[in-house]
């Protein structure tokens, strides 16, 4: 199985990747990539030299410095060194969104299903820039709480990219539902009620429910779910724990249902998803 992301055959199953590809002209990264059906995950992409093509014939366009893309899943990947130009170096990120990251992940502008920002002057390449190499060395570290490191810079690199966005202050979450969501992150492994979710936030258990999915388009239970269920992509990437073990860890008492939510958020099984990225 291939190891390195950056040349084909990587399957790109686990929860963040990131690094720099440097094309040069000849060299063993100067092809292209094309993946049909795109990816389960998101890549971010940050050129911060030379140019790119994305697409061929009447959908191609060109990236150069500073331009920014985001491409969502399932959207055709095809790109490469552009042909005038000798270089591509590009950073970027593959991830698994959690679910409350929806809204930062709706770009203004999108070319063929691709979200763009193009331009970006130098201050603001030189506050990007650092949290994309951070990302990719707290992904790559010994560290044990490396993956929880990672996806905090990560969250800070998507609120960055949201705020170059038009129009970005027009519409904030509900401070009650961040508040909800932050109790149940500290959480996780808990059982709540509505009723008990809803008296932290001073409002009835009714509207709580109808708030929280006109801000996060989702049920609670469902985002819960989602939520255990990155983490237990973590701990089956990062531990030798038994699905048993880390089904009672994120608050499933009963290892046949972890399974069966897992496969539904995840697509595999539990024990498929761990056998594919180890």
């Amino acid at each position: 199985m291939q190891t390195d992301p950056l040349k084909p055959g990587y399957n790109f199953d686990a929860h963040l990747v990131a690094g720099l590809t440097s094309i040069i002209e000849g060299n063993d990264l100067d092809f292209i990539i094309d993946r049909p059906s795109g990816m389960k995950g998101y890549i971010l992409n940050l050129t911060i030299k030379g140019e790119g093509r994305i697409f061929s014939g009447d959908k191609a366009f060109d990236v150069k410095e500073g331009d920014l893309l985001l491409f969502p899943p399932g959207i055709a990947h095809y790109y490469r060194r552009h042909p005038n130009c000798s270089n591509w170096f590009h950073r970027w990120v593959y991830f698994r969104p959690r679910a409350f990251w929806s809204d930062w992940l709706q770009w203004h502008d999108n070319k063929n299903g691709v979200f763009m920002t193009p331009s970006l002057d130098d201050d603001v390449i030189s506050g990007l820039e650092p949290l994309f190499i951070d990302i990719e060395h707290s992904a790559k570290s010994d560290n044990p709480y490396h993956g929880d490191l990672a996806l905090n810079l990560l969250e800070q690199l998507l609120i960055r990219c949201k705020t170059l966005q038009p129009g970005v202050m027009g519409r904030r979450i509900d401070p009650r539902i961040l508040e909800v969501i932050h109790y149940m992150s500290q959480n996780l492994s808990r059982d709540f009620s509505n009723d008990e979710l809803a008296a932290t936030v001073c409002i009835s258990s009714s509207r709580l429910g109808h708030l929280f999915r006109a801000e996060m388009g989702m049920t609670i239970t469902q985002w819960r779910d989602d939520q255990r269920i990155s983490r237990a992509k973590q701990l089956l990437v990062t531990t030798n724990h038994s699905i048993n073990k880390i089904s009672r860890i994120i608050g499933y008492s009963d290892p046949l249902y972890f399974s069966r939510v897992f496969k539904r958020i995840a697509g595999v099984s539990p024990k498929n998803y761990r056998d594919q990225i180890t």
